[in-house]
């Protein structure tokens, strides 16, 4: 499905290193949906390693074969690098088939040991968290890329999040041989098409937005989107994602007005209900036992997690009509 994906955009795909025959395959599989897990916690703090690995073999199950641990959502920022390498591992032992590109990032020589780290537990590649230096510049971020993309024969997949390189820059970075997609970030159709227009023969270009503005993305030439919400269900999204690939925008929109309460929940207070409105929703499921989060983060306020109890009750619902198409 992933592959027919590509081809019925049309674009063209350039070669991939022979050195690495995994890289094509994770350029098909990111033209669907990719998977950023939650971090779970136990009582005391610590990675909830057994939570983790549940979650992951329930979303490779459920048809996910692209997942990314130590994103955003599985609070990057918040773990050490140990715990991080620990993530990496444990989601690589508990994906099966599913392909792993674990979320690397932060100063440059612990972004190129990370993503060493990632190639020797068995990750595809990596996914480079966005810079977020206030001083950062064009040439910084190209050179900050080909550095990881060097470190290790792995597929590299560029994030990028608040202000925007020059696309110049976004060029030569898609340029590079190991870089196979960039996930854009920001809600900028215009820029994101002219992305698209210049490069999309050259990376995977996939919404960064999750399922909210994944139809809109794909008009613009976007292929695949990531999620969070698949954290709870993923049948929705891989939904989602076919309907857009089969350019059957009224079934896509359809699904989306449904899964938008959600999204538009996780929006709230600047995006500081991101991570644990997932994590809610899923204790309130029974997939994990804690929604803890580590500050700067902070838990759901009461008023949002009664909104969230009656969303989550909706969209058990609509999954088992969506896995039925």
């Amino acid at each position: 499905m992933a592959s027919a994906a590509i081809q019925r955009k049309g674009a063209a795909v350039r070669s991939v290193p022979a050195s690495d025959g995994k890289i094509g395959p994770v350029r098909a599989a990111l033209a669907r949906v990719s998977a950023v897990p939650v971090t779970p916690f136990s009582p005391d703090g610590a990675v909830d390693d057994a939570s983790l690995g549940r979650v992951v073999a329930r979303m490779q199950a459920q048809g996910v074969s692209v997942i990314v641990p130590c994103g955003g959502t599985g609070e990057f920022a918040q773990l050490t690098a140990a715990e991080r390498d620990r993530v990496a591992r444990l989601t690589v032992d508990a994906a099966g088939d599913a392909i792993v590109l674990v979320g690397v990032g932060g100063d440059l020589d612990g972004a190129v040991r990370a993503t060493r780290a990632a190639r020797a537990a068995g990750a595809a590649g990596v996914m480079v968290h966005a810079l977020t230096d206030p001083y950062l510049t064009s040439d910084g971020f190209v050179a900050y890329i080909e550095r990881i993309a060097a470190a290790s024969d792995g597929a590299v997949v560029a994030y990028l999040r608040g202000r925007l390189p020059a696309l110049d820059a976004i060029a030569r970075v898609a340029r590079l041989e190991q870089v196979v997609a960039v996930k854009w970030a920001v809600a900028d159709l215009q820029a994101f098409a002219q992305f698209t227009a210049r490069c999309g023969g050259d990376v995977v270009p996939v919404c960064g937005l999750a399922e909210s503005w994944a139809p809109y993305f794909a008009l613009a030439g976007g292929r695949g989107f990531t999620s969070g919400l698949v954290n709870l269900d993923a049948r929705l999204s891989l939904a989602l994602a076919d309907a857009l690939a089969d350019s059957e925008y009224a079934t896509a929109m359809g699904l989306w007005r449904r899964i938008l309460p959600f999204e538009e929940l996780r929006a709230r207070h600047d995006s500081g209900n991101n991570v644990p409105a997932v994590k809610e929703a899923m204790v309130l499921t029974g997939i994990i036992p804690s929604a803890a989060v580590r500050p700067p983060l902070a838990p759901l306020s009461p008023a949002d997690r009664a909104e969230l109890e009656r969303i989550v009750a909706d969209i058990a619902g609509i999954a088992d009509i969506a896995s039925s198409r």
